[in-house]
């Protein structure tokens, strides 16, 4: 008799939560059963803030960005990594059809409004075919964006299960870096930074007016606006923060968008002197980042760092900068032979900035890409990553010895 196959059990509905400090902390079980839907696996984004949910061993499904509250269920493999840039989430949604998108508003009257962040947001709710809102009742209503799409239900926000989540800030390391990266910029360039210590060291360094287009806008950054170094609005697809963030926008100086906007390589690349400052988790001799892998698990995700720097390496008069820490925490050089994963390209790299000083590669070639970011390595592990540098396919010319 021929062999009998098993057959495979169709996949569980799909769930979008949009993402970003106010993603909804309602339970899949909780989303689903206001919709009428059965069980579901999900489909998440950045999650900075803790969830209870995502402790459940029942938990099933993918995210497009690990690291934070989704770095347990990433580890364990409950939720599978996929390695997508930001611009193109919303191409994934539609290739995937979620059968429910759960997304955070506010009420203005009896219509439904984004409050803090934009993101992928819309995208989700086109792409899905029923949307639930959960509804914040305390939230900040900042985006003057209706919610949109085939709303069959609201629910209300739980209240955090934590305190709120913050952005690391700066601390002296960080400061050095910032200065260094303030010292390469344009006169009245478009800036973006990521969130984090190394973002927050740039602002703090900051001397003179600046714009801001950027994926993710923080209190800081606002901050700017009280500083008097803000030039126009500021134009995002999140927020995380509070009363500096609220009072760029009483003012009328925030802008915030989808990330099919916010990301469009072509739209920020036609930004004259866009500068797009990103970190990164490794930086390779030669010039690539991985801002995703260390040590085999995964602990972030490409998010708009791919997006942005394409942009700056393309923009008239811009510039793409990668600034990092020269070491972790352990003591670790960030700077490498080769990293483990390439999430932004070399080609895409321009200038390395570190505490220890700039490192501008244009018009360099991989010997002397080589040379030049070795020498902002930490003082320590120069030396070693001169004689690896010897081990690349281009090593034999590389750095006297």
């Amino acid at each position: 008799m021929p062999e009998v196959m098993p057959t495979t059990p169709a996949e569980d509905p799909l769930l979008v939560y949009a993402d970003g400090v106010d993603s909804a902390r309602s339970a899949p079980g909780v989303v689903a059963a206001a919709a009428t839907t059965g069980d579901v696996q999900v489909l998440l984004g950045w999650t900075p803030e803790d969830r209870p949910w995502l402790a459940s061993p029942s938990l099933r499904g993918r995210t497009v960005m690990a690291g934070y509250a989704l770095a347990g269920a990433v580890g364990d493999r409950r939720l599978a990594y996929l390695p997508t840039r930001l611009s193109a989430v919303p191409r994934l949604l539609c290739h995937l059809r979620p059968a429910l998108a759960v997304v955070t508003g506010v009420r203005r009257g009896t219509d439904l409004y984004y409050g803090s962040t934009v993101g992928y947001g819309p995208a989700a709710t086109r792409a899905a075919r029923a949307v639930v809102v959960e509804v914040d009742v305390q939230g900040p209503d900042l985006s003057g964006r209706p919610i949109e799409g085939p709303i069959v239900a609201t629910v209300e926000r739980p209240p955090a299960p934590g305190g709120p989540a913050v952005p690391r800030g700066a601390d002296e390391t960080d400061r050095d870096v910032g200065r260094h990266v303030v010292s390469v910029l344009p006169e009245e360039p478009t800036t973006q930074f990521g969130p984090g210590g190394i973002g927050e060291g740039v602002v703090a360094a900051l001397d003179r007016p600046v714009r801001l287009w950027t994926g993710l806008v923080t209190d800081a950054m606002a901050g700017l606006h009280r500083r008097g170094l803000l030039l126009g609005s500021i134009t995002s697809a999140y927020t995380w923060g509070g009363e500096a963030i609220a009072q760029v926008a009483r003012a009328g100086k925030l802008r915030l968008l989808p990330v099919e906007e916010t990301h469009d390589v072509s739209r920020v690349g036609a930004i004259d002197r866009f500068v797009g400052c990103n970190t990164a988790l490794q930086l390779g001799l030669d010039g690539s980042v991985n801002v995703e892998r260390v040590g085999g698990r995964v602990v972030a995700g490409i998010g708009g760092h791919a997006d942005f720097c394409a942009a700056a390496a393309r923009s008239v008069g811009g510039l793409s900068v990668i600034a990092l820490r020269s070491t972790t925490r352990s003591g670790a050089s960030t700077i490498v032979p080769r990293v483990e994963v390439v999430s932004t390209p070399r080609c895409d790299v321009e200038v390395v900035v570190t505490e220890h000083g700039v490192a501008d590669l244009r018009g360099a070639d991989d010997v002397e890409r080589a040379r030049r970011i070795a020498a902002v390595a930490a003082p320590e592990h120069r030396e070693e990553l001169t004689q690896l540098a010897r081990t690349l396919p281009y090593g034999s010319d590389c750095l006297p010895g």
